[in-house]
């Protein structure tokens, strides 16, 4: 920012010497010079004036700024089982960005900032589906939507507290372990730009249910219903940005070096807490230091958090309630205005290993998500939800290739990695408009704010019909999704880019039970089977970071 100061100074300089010659010139030859006019530098102050109204310049010589962000598109070609297509999507692994950073030192080893960062929202991959390539039918994802907005005060010694809309200790747990062992240096992020153990690209996808291959044999319900955190529609990364305070602790010496921690409190009642690790070591160096020389990455990272806010990202006080529909004998359903008390609980983790010579490296997380919600109990069985639990496995290698002339380029990722989704069907209540309710499969746009978290309701009831195959009303007992893939990643590092291609497969089961009178007169529970046709996609893009 300083450059326009710099542009400015030069140019007064060429003014005044060129005022200094002009005179001369004038004394020397009074009678044949040209009449100037008066002043004869007016004309390049004013010109100066203009450059320096032109120049982008800082509000002031305290406070820095700093402008940074990424751009990550690709085309994506994906098969339900019974319809394929090929969308051009804004990859949302990691999302299309802008953000500003600035900082100020106060005194000694103190100093205050502030962070803003927003996103672009058209044609996101999480909010895609069979019906809508754009995101333009569906509400919530507006065209741009703050990400950041915090300020915060810092000190080496004592750590950093932040303040506003800013990240709660467990968020990014899971794709921590990861991002350290692969990011290139200079750069916003690692190879969880290109793909996340979350289900990023078709999470709002609707379930096929097998044999039904038109537009009308799908259902209401999403991948993300059926796979998903109490908190989010993530599987991994369940936690997110909230208005609130959190302190991030400086990196530990000694014996703890390595270790920091994280706490933090969040509208409306909702706080966690985080511990984080990461090092470097050789094993026969003489021990650990982050030394360029060592031979092995490490990093591994645990986190909670409490939920009690009965609207999560909404918010707004007001009461506790919800609606749940209610069987009827006839195979429809009745909605019915209940009240609740909100209680979750969640555990995430990562931990991942790289040996650098190689550039061979691994990765494992896992997320637990349950609900105390004293609504959350089946309608059939009276059963309270089972704990959504998830795991994700990864293997790879990350090095500069001699293939093909690559490695004057940058680094060359290959891998590929394994994981399962077991009872992510998320029930609950989530505050929302009693005289216009969220059923299954409705979006934000057509019903009250959050009638239920967006799939499956607190009895956990489907209504008939939500499978094509299934023609009364059941409850949800058990879900599984399984999901792997492989993945290859190019970075081009005098350009700061990457360029990318992934494959992933998807499938799902269901366990579904009723009491209907025309599956059980005698009203015993009954199962209901149902099956689901798999789902694959293929991507390829890039990613720029500036």
């Amino acid at each position: 920012m300083s450059g326009g100061l710099r542009v400015t100074v030069s140019l007064m300089s060429i003014a005044a010497l060129s005022c200094v010659v002009g005179a001369t010139v004038f004394v020397a030859k009074p009678a044949k010079a040209a009449d100037l006019g008066g002043d004869c530098c007016a004309d390049l102050e004013e010109r100066v004036a203009e450059l320096e109204a032109t120049t982008a310049r800082k509000g002031n010589k305290k406070v820095s700024v700093q402008i940074y962000g990424k751009v990550n598109y690709a085309t994506m070609w994906w098969d339900d089982g019974g319809e394929q297509n090929v969308y051009t999507v804004n990859n949302y692994n990691e999302s299309t960005r802008t953000g500003i950073k600035g900082k100020a030192k106060i005194a000694g080893d103190w100093e205050g900032g502030y962070r803003l960062e927003w996103e672009y929202r058209p044609a996101a991959s999480s909010f895609l589906n069979q019906f809508n390539d754009n995101n333009q039918a569906n509400a919530s994802a507006l065209d741009l939507v703050v990400r950041w907005s915090q300020m915060y005060l810092a000190n080496k010694h004592y750590g950093t507290l932040n303040w506003g809309l800013t990240a709660t200790p467990k968020y990014d747990i899971t794709k921590n372990a990861m991002e350290y062992i692969s990011t290139v240096k200079g750069e916003g992020g690692g190879l969880s730009d290109t793909l996340v153990s979350d289900f990023r690209m078709n999470p709002s996808f609707r379930l096929r249910p097998t044999g039904f291959n038109n537009a009308e044999g799908l259902s209401s319900l999403t991948w993300s219903n059926i796979a998903r955190c109490y908190g989010s529609s993530d599987q991994y990364n369940c936690s997110t940005r909230r208005n609130g305070v959190e302190y991030s602790s400086p990196d530990f010496k000694g014996l703890f070096e390595g270790f920091n921690v994280q706490w933090g409190w969040f509208e409306d009642d909702d706080w966690g807490a985080a511990l984080r690790y990461k090092n470097s070591f050789s094993p026969w160096g003489g021990g650990s230091g982050a030394s360029s020389d060592d031979t092995w990455l490490f990093s591994a990272n645990v986190a909670y958090e409490n939920l009690r806010d009965e609207r999560l990202q909404n918010a707004g006080g007001g009461l506790a309630s919800g609606i749940v529909p209610i069987p009827q004998a006839d195979g429809s359903t009745v909605n019915k205005l209940t009240f609740f008390q909100r209680e979750f609980n969640e555990w995430a983790g990562s931990i991942a290993a790289k040996h650098k010579p190689s550039g061979l490296f691994a990765m494992g997380n896992f997320s637990t998500s349950q609900s105390d919600d004293t609504n959350v109990r089946g309608f059939y069985t009276g059963d309270r939800a089972p704990d959504m639990t998830a795991w994700d496995i990864q293997a790879g290698i990350q090095r500069r290739f001699g293939l093909f002339g690559l490695e004057q380029y940058g680094e060359t990722a290959f891998w590929g990695g394994y994981g399962q989704v077991n009872d992510g069907w998320a029930p609950g209540s989530n505050g929302g408009d009693p005289n216009n309710p969220c059923v299954p499969g409705d979006s934000p746009s057509s019903c009250g704010a959050g009638g239920n978290l967006g799939g499956v309701p607190a009895n956990s009831i489907l209504r008939a019909g939500t499978f094509a195959s299934v023609g009364v009303p059941t409850e949800v007992v058990g879900s599984e999704v399984d999901r792997w893939f492989l993945a290859l990643d190019q970075g081009f590092e005098s350009a700061a880019m990457h360029l990318y291609l992934a494959y992933q497969h998807f499938n799902a089961d269901m366990s579904l039970v009723t009491r209907d009178p025309s599956v059980s007169p005698s009203g015993k529970l009954k199962n209901v089977p149902v099956s689901i046709d798999d789902f694959d996609l293929i991507y390829t893009g890039g990613r720029i970071y500036f």
